[in-house]
């Protein structure tokens, strides 16, 4: 399928590529639409500019793939370990974004994201350890069973998401954005009595 070493502005529509492996590939603001992807394995490639919209990339593998302003839109992303893949050194903000996705049961340990999106998306039982979502936008997503842990959400936008489990004492917090009620899960994880008479 990928037989080409780069893609530059291609348009990849409909294709059913699972189960394969692509090795050693560089893609150019391609855009993938209604792609299905699962279980392909994306090694030591790279993708800069590219666009994934209605794609099936569950259980996806990133080893040493390389990913810059990358957008993915109503796509499922379910059970990708996103610290396989390489990243820079120093923090580039907006490196991916994600949007009406669902990245359920996905790893993000020790990944600088910062300003990157993830908006309206299902973000159920994602390990946030370590990682840094400095700035980024993460508006109306649901992090039910979620793990935060020394993660630095900074300036962030958890306004209108939904079932966060987020211990301030543990994180990096400052100048976030929160809304109630949600935002009286913060308190949930200290020690104090809450009473709701």
């Amino acid at each position: 399928m990928f037989t080409e070493s780069e893609y530059f502005d291609e348009q990849f529509k409909d294709i059913k590529f699972s189960k394969e492996e692509v090795v050693a590939v560089n893609f150019y603001d391609c855009t993938f639409t209604n792609c299905e992807l699962s279980e392909t394995v994306f090694n030591e490639c790279k993708f800069t500019g590219c666009t994934f919209i209605r794609c099936d990339l569950n259980l996806m593998k990133v080893a040493d793939s390389k990913f810059s302003q990358v957008h993915f839109i109503q796509s499922k992303l379910v059970g990708i370990n996103w610290s396989e893949a390489e990243w820079p050194r120093i923090a580039v903000p907006g490196l991916l974004k994600f949007e009406d996705c669902t990245l359920n049961h996905s790893t993000f340990i020790g990944v600088a994201l910062p300003q990157s999106t993830i908006t309206n998306c299902s973000v159920k039982d994602v390990d946030f350890r370590e990682a840094d979502l400095s700035k980024a936008n993460l508006r109306g997503s649901d992090f039910t069973e979620s793990m935060f842990g020394d993660t630095n959400l900074s300036g962030a936008d958890l306004s209108h998401a939904l079932h966060y489990q987020i211990d301030p004492s543990q994180n990096r917090i400052r100048q976030a954005k929160f809304m109630l009620p949600e935002a009286l899960n913060l308190l949930y994880c200290m020690d104090i009595v809450l009473d709701e008479e």
